[in-house]
């Protein structure tokens, strides 16, 4: 825990917006398909049954942290990971443990309620200069984080577990190539893994492609996606509950992949060219539901999207337009899925375009299913 105490921050601007708009102006609304907006800039991840948002604001000095619950709609400040320009929280578990890039020099870093932060000791002696390691996701029970050790000034991934009591490292696959000449290892990283601990994915340099898709099973073997596109760069930014599916970006374009299926382009939101790039950032129901981020927020406005098998995929504001969301808000990305679908975490952007987050709750049929 911080030096600052945690604490119940009560927003005017917060509201829960149902089919019949905020239920009576005073307070939640407990009616399924409702979107709240949250004045904070950033959503992170959701835990698996959706009921805590982890969410940090970049414009604090401090890198403050954040829980949502999205029953009550509560907000509470929890902890400071650190320098917003350096250090940022990543993923949240179950049982409520957030993993991190965390303090100066960066670390891979692991809060809870009750022990506050644990910095992972290094997997390797010698560091990139003031960059040590990050953690980028955790198991639903807290108990194994994944993510990025830099052996030198090259990044090898790693998987780290506390199951049996005493933190250990486990020995992954090193994938991919370096280039050609290059004497140092590829580069690469474990970027999710599943609720079930059972499967990790990232990417892992090939020759000059400097992120290609790569998948590590608990065993720490792993192997390269075929490429669908020779020479473009890619990598897995999703993965399912169980493992058996992941999501990701190569040559720009959305894919998933499963044994069965190998790799299967998710298309494009409709009026979207060919390579707009498209970032399917949650698997839920599943795998039956894919929700994500279409544009590169440079060059062109970006929209959240939810795809499934028999409607493709489509903007999440058509199944909000309805709710009476304040005049100029645009939904912009979703970042984060309860494993069953009901409750997705994303962005928006105000008629000032100043990012907050929303959540938006509903039974898994509006989509479809």
């Amino acid at each position: 825990m911080s030096a600052f105490s945690a604490r119940i921050l009560v927003l005017s601007s917060f509201c829960l917006i149902s089919i019949a708009a905020c239920s009576d102006g005073t307070g939640p609304s407990r009616k399924p398909g409702q979107i709240a907006i949250v004045d904070v800039t950033t959503p992170i991840d959701l835990t698996p049954d959706g009921t805590i948002a982890l969410l940090e604001d970049l414009g604090s000095f401090e890198g403050k942290v954040y829980f949502f619950d999205t029953r009550t709609g509560a907000l509470t400040h929890k902890t400071d990971v650190g320098d917003p320009g350096r250090d940022v929280v990543t993923a949240i578990s179950a049982t409520g443990r957030v993993t991190a890039l965390h303090a100066d020099p960066v670390q891979a870093g692991l809060w809870s309620e009750g022990t506050g932060w644990l910095d992972l000791p290094a997997l390797y002696p010698d560091p990139c200069s003031a960059d040590i390691a990050g953690a980028w996701d955790v198991s639903a029970d807290g108990h194994v984080a994944v993510g990025l050790s830099w052996d030198g000034c090259t990044a090898a991934g790693f998987l780290w577990s506390d199951a049996t009591g005493t933190g250990v490292y486990s020995q992954l696959d090193r994938l991919g190539s370096a280039i050609d000449g290059d004497t140092v290892p590829p580069n690469n990283r474990v970027s999710v893994i599943s609720d079930d601990g059972s499967m990790a994915a990232g990417f892992a340099q090939d020759g000059v492609v400097d992120r290609r898709p790569a998948i590590w099973r608990a065993d720490g073997s792993g192997f390269l996606l075929n490429p669908t596109v020779p020479d473009a760069p890619g990598e897995v930014l999703s993965i399912s509950a169980d493992g058996h599916m992941v999501a990701g970006i190569w040559n720009q374009d959305a894919f998933y992949w499963t044994q069965a299926s190998n790799v299967v382009n998710l298309g494009h939101l409709p009026g979207e060219v060919d390579g707009t790039p498209t970032f399917p950032n949650a698997i839920s129901a599943g795998g039956s539901l894919i929700f994500g981020t279409s544009g590169d927020g440079f060059l062109s406005t970006q929209h959240a999207f939810y795809w499934t098998q028999a409607r493709g995929m489509r903007p999440l504001s058509d199944l909000v337009s309805s709710f009476s969301l304040p005049m100029g808000t645009a939904l912009t990305g979703i970042y984060a899925a309860s494993a069953d679908g009901t409750v997705v975490l994303g962005t928006t952007l105000d008629d000032h375009n100043a990012q907050k987050t929303f959540v938006f709750k509903a039974p898994v049929s509006v989509y479809g299913l």
